[in-house]
């Protein structure tokens, strides 16, 4: 039985994060509707997770590009001011 409240604490805690200040639509608590939720805040989290990480991503090749950029710039600016 302690799984199930733990359970039902984290879904409880993943609707208080999703729906911020609105409030959370009442629904039946039990087995079922606890392990379907439950799967879906799980499902979240990893989203949550890849979703994080390309965003990272894009930033390291943003800041890459950038970098590449301002090299290009700086030879081609030797180039045509010889």
């Amino acid at each position: 039985m302690e799984a199930q409240e733990e359970k039902e604490a984290q879904v409880a805690a993943w609707l208080k994060k999703i729906f911020g200040d609105h409030p959370i639509p009442q629904y039946e608590v039990n087995a079922r509707t606890t392990e379907i939720l439950h799967h879906l805040s799980e499902r979240n989290r990893i989203r949550d997770r890849d979703v994080h990480l390309v965003i990272e991503d894009l930033k390291q090749k943003a800041s890459e590009y950038e970098a590449e950029g301002e090299i290009n710039y700086r030879v081609l600016n030797e180039i045509t001011t010889r």
